[in-house]
């Protein structure tokens, strides 16, 4: 059976680091190009070896509610990927980059991060993993999760429409293909970390198509600890990129710190080169997010982005 749609109420929640709060196949070949078609094999052999298992998560065949459990109507994302440059606000007119061992910029000077695939980007990618993660939360880790296109369109607020059913199949296939080397002091160092394990689409072209995946287990790593944030899930896929974005970096803290226009620049991998009209648009993401009440108060300050939960 395939998941129902959760229902949305209409208040804020906001969870930082630290905090716990429990509520009462055939691989798309019509998405995009793989990876490995644009990199050297054997590099690609060696990004996509197993990775060493993650002993305390898989021994105990968790389920993300296990680790990070989080209501109906909200989504969660590791602290560690809300503060990264993961996914980026790059145009959508223009095309993604296909990289390999790219570095990707983190808030944090103790974590590093390597990526290799096809870019990801806040505008739909990001929204896709939120939403498979929620299909995915009450399973054991790596086993696998089934979900209609029609509903995940549904849940996303898109279009029902082979468009889109298109738009949400790429996204599932970049999340698919795209490898990350990971390293932090809390983590130590993870190889060939991916958000999705495996994709499959099946009745492709027809009202009854659905999904199949698994998330790695490897994922539990980044939740464990109460290192995740919760959201409003309604009032969060609304938001446009750069503010998506700026929430993130917020919700990630109990007190979020002040965050330099330039060091948000690059958390979003913005290719913004004016520095005016960066913080232009900085501002109307501040505005968006203090009308969406899902922060108090969002506010440029000097070169400094303010805020208050």
């Amino acid at each position: 059976m395939y998941p129902h749609a959760p229902l949305i109420e209409a208040f804020c929640f906001e969870q930082g680091e630290g905090e716990s709060h429990m509520p009462a196949k055939k691989r798309a070949d019509t998405a995009v190009v793989d990876v490995s078609d644009r990199l050297n094999p054997t590099t690609v052999d060696a990004m996509l070896a197993p990775a060493a298992p993650a002993p305390a998560v898989e021994a105990e065949q968790l389920s993300l509610f296990e680790l990070a459990p989080w209501a109906d109507d909200m989504r969660a994302i590791p602290n560690d990927l809300a503060r990264s440059a993961l996914f980026t606000v790059r145009n959508k007119k223009q095309k993604r980059e296909a990289v390999e061992g790219r570095p990707i910029f983190h808030v944090n000077r103790d974590v590093t991060i390597t990526f290799t695939g096809i870019e990801l980007r806040a505008d739909d990618d990001e929204l896709v993993w939120n939403q498979v993660l929620e299909y995915a939360k009450r399973l054991p880790l790596g086993a696998p999760v089934q979900f209609s296109l029609y509903q995940l369109c549904k849940d996303l607020g898109w279009h029902i429409n082979s468009r889109y059913y298109k738009r949400a199949e790429a996204s599932l296939t970049r999340l698919m293909t795209g490898v990350m080397q990971f390293q932090s002091e809390r983590i130590g160092r993870l190889k060939s970390l991916k958000l999705i394990d495996e994709f499959d689409v099946y009745d492709r072209g027809t009202n009854r198509a659905y999904c199949q995946v698994k998330i790695p287990v490897l994922i539990g790593t980044l939740f464990k600890g109460n290192h995740y944030s919760k959201f409003v899930w309604e009032k969060y896929r609304e938001l446009s990129p750069i503010a998506r974005r700026m929430f993130d970096y917020a919700v990630s803290h109990k007190n979020p710190y002040p965050l330099k226009l330039e060091t948000f620049r690059q958390m979003c991998a913005s290719e913004t080169s004016r520095a005016a009209k960066w913080k232009e648009q900085s501002k109307d993401a501040c505005q968006e997010l203090t009308d969406s009440q899902l922060l108090k108060l969002a506010s440029v300050q000097g070169d400094e982005i303010h805020f208050d939960r």
